[in-house]
């Protein structure tokens, strides 16, 4: 671990904004039901949309890589993009106070507000994060530390939304203006919150500088083609995302017809306790054992929650105490995924002589859109497919047994993948001959 200390002021305001984007994160996990609920689009419709998005949504991941590893602004290469969480805010407020409209428009309207939402704001965010972290920190091990307490503190505040929103939904949430007013009441407050980072974080350095100005969407392809470690960890992400968004996404249907009860959701908030626990352990037990063992340790174990979740679908006490496990599998990966990214940096930079810090956070990003893309698409499809209808009161035996395969058999198998792909990755070995390289080249450049 880093022995040179972090800045106060990184400390205090670096989580600003991760801590809006995960509160919007589960505002917007409601959108699938909004969709079918509210706008009357069926669950195989909503869920093409999504899909279809979200594959355009990676496609504006290279575009938003292509244009940090080019810019060259005066706050930074990665810090003016955080102003990108106003137009996040404002398209989350415009997607849950859509006009009553005809079927056509109401999808083309959800399309588009979804797309500005996800292929526009946050791809820059996303892009942007590893990039401007990478240029505040003064090596790249501090990561696991500022990830640790961002990672703590943004999945209390997830934690409270996910306590807060169930209850919001089940009473507010009932009509159109409902959502409209959780939506404004939720968003603008987020968004002047999230922008701290922006008015009290500057980078240390501009790397923007490493990059040439000739350097094209070719030599970017090239430069990720040339990066192994980058490629194997874009897959895991785009697992983890899958798996993810397809247990996130169905949550909501789970306790409103398995259980009876949706309000219930917030009793399974509080099982964030623990992961919020061995996200700030991270570092310690980084330290002692290894950043990948805790990984994989911590995947095995959120594998194992999935699983127990099937032996008694409707006990609220076994459920409380898998999701404790079960948390770990993903948001683990979630919490320190810009440790991997910036690591990737530096074994590219290592390997080619060329920083492309934007290229290489982008790779991630889009698969991890995609994984997005799959995770919410499945959940609309395979919702249609067994017999799902969102005007019924009570759903068919065929719907239900879904709902649980999707909450429990269904994540512990993308666990299991993603557990498979971390005992390939190996980049720890080389990490020390990598820092001590990039080191003397840096002075050696200096001098």
């Amino acid at each position: 671990m880093s022995k040179k200390k972090i800045s106060k002021k990184t400390l205090i305001f670096w989580p600003t904004r991760t801590i809006a984007t995960s509160v919007f994160a589960a505002l917007i996990g409601y959108v699938t039901f909004f969709a079918t609920d509210f706008l009357g689009i069926s669950a195989v419709t909503a869920g093409v949309i999504f899909m279809v998005s979200k594959i355009f949504d990676g496609v504006t991941d290279i575009i938003a890589g292509y244009i940090i590893d080019h810019s060259h602004f005066k706050l930074g290469k990665g810090r003016p993009y955080e102003l990108a969480l106003i137009g996040y805010g404002a398209a989350t407020i415009a997607l849950f106070s859509a006009p009553k409209m005809g079927m056509t428009p109401s999808c083309i309207y959800l399309f588009v507000m979804y797309s500005l939402i996800n292929s526009v704001f946050l791809t820059l965010l996303n892009c942007n994060e590893p990039v401007y972290l990478s240029n505040v920190i003064e090596e790249s091990s501090q990561s696991v530390t500022i990830a640790a307490i961002t990672g703590f503190i943004s999945l209390i505040f997830t934690m409270l939304a996910s306590m807060i929103l169930p209850q919001f939904v089940a009473t507010v949430g009932t009509t159109r203006q409902g959502w409209m007013l959780i939506s404004v009441v939720m968003s603008i407050p987020l968004t002047l919150f999230g922008l701290l980072r922006f008015f009290f974080v500057k980078e240390r350095r501009q790397s923007a500088e490493t990059v040439s100005q000739n350097f094209t969407i070719k030599d970017m392809l090239s430069a990720i083609m040339q990066n192994k470690y980058i490629l194997l960890f874009s897959l895991i992400i785009l697992i983890s995302n899958v798996g993810s968004n397809l247990v996130n996404s169905v949550q909501t249907y789970y306790f409103q017809y398995i259980m009876g009860d949706l309000s219930l959701a917030s009793i399974m908030s509080l099982s964030m306790l623990a992961i919020i626990i061995v996200i700030m352990l991270t570092p310690m037990l980084s330290n002692k054992f290894g950043f990948l063992k805790v990984m994989r340790a911590t995947t095995l174990l959120g594998m194992i929650g999935y699983i127990i979740r099937i032996f008694a679908p409707t006990n609220m006490g076994l459920l409380f105490g898998s999701n404790i496990l079960a948390m770990m599998g993903f948001y683990t990966m979630f919490s320190f995924a810009g440790t991997f990214v910036i690591d990737c940096i530096d074994y590219g930079e290592w390997k080619t002589g060329q920083r492309n810090e934007g290229t290489i956070a982008c790779a991630q990003s889009v698969t991890a859109k995609i994984g997005t893309a799959v995770g919410v698409g499945l959940i609309g499809l395979l919702m249609g497919l067994s017999g799902y209808d969102g005007a019924l009161t009570v759903q068919p035996d065929s719907a239900n047994i879904m709902i649980i395969m999707l909450f429990s058999v269904v994540p512990a198998v993308f666990c299991l993948i993603q557990l498979i792909l971390l005992h390939l990755y190996d980049l720890d070995k080389i990490q020390p001959q990598i820092h001590a390289d990039l080191e003397k080249r840096r002075n050696a450049e200096q001098n």
